[in-house]
């Protein structure tokens, strides 16, 4: 599976990638992650590309998404053409208005209000992500955020993950 999440600096794209990369390699899958982004640290677009499979993987660039996270317009208006017919695509709908189809709830005002902090955003949409993909175990994610957040902000990133996640369910 090809996966993009794309968003702005400062959303956590990258680091979200990692911690869905690094669930993937918990459960024995094999992955690449890749992450490109501007040379502003706030703003700029931001995105990371994984590739999930139980196969060996020979391309090291996501060509066609088969998800496509969108946190913000730039995002989207920069890696819309990547994702693929049919291709399943998630948005921020306070944040994102896409010219396709798409499910999708308001992360970042979720974040706000239910951790206090904007910045988790990246954890509601990971969770969301996963609980409508499938894509990995959420106790592997949970796993991997207490692994790859800054120390001290574990307890926050699970409870946005989880936030996400329940979301995702509905």
């Amino acid at each position: 599976m090809q996966i993009r999440l794309a968003g702005i600096g400062g959303q956590g794209v990258v680091l979200a990638g990692i911690i869905l990369g690094e669930a993937a390699a918990i459960e024995g899958l094999n992955v690449v992650q890749t992450q490109d982004y501007g040379s502003q640290s706030r703003g700029g677009h931001s995105i990371a590309d994984l590739i999930i499979s139980k196969e060996p993987i020979y391309d090291l660039i996501v060509t066609k998404a088969d998800v496509l996270v969108a946190l913000a317009q730039l995002g989207y208006d920069s890696t819309k053409d990547s994702l693929r017919e049919g291709g399943l695509l998630i948005i921020d709908t306070d944040l994102v208005k896409p010219d396709r189809e798409y499910i999708g709830a308001p992360f970042t005002r979720l974040a706000e209000e239910k951790t206090g902090l904007a910045l988790t955003v990246n954890m509601v949409a990971l969770g969301y992500l996963v609980a409508k993909t499938n894509i990995v175990k959420k106790e592997s994610v949970e796993k991997a955020i207490r692994r790859r957040v800054p120390k001290g902000t574990e307890e926050i990133n699970l409870k946005a993950f989880r936030i996400g996640y329940e979301e995702g369910l509905k």
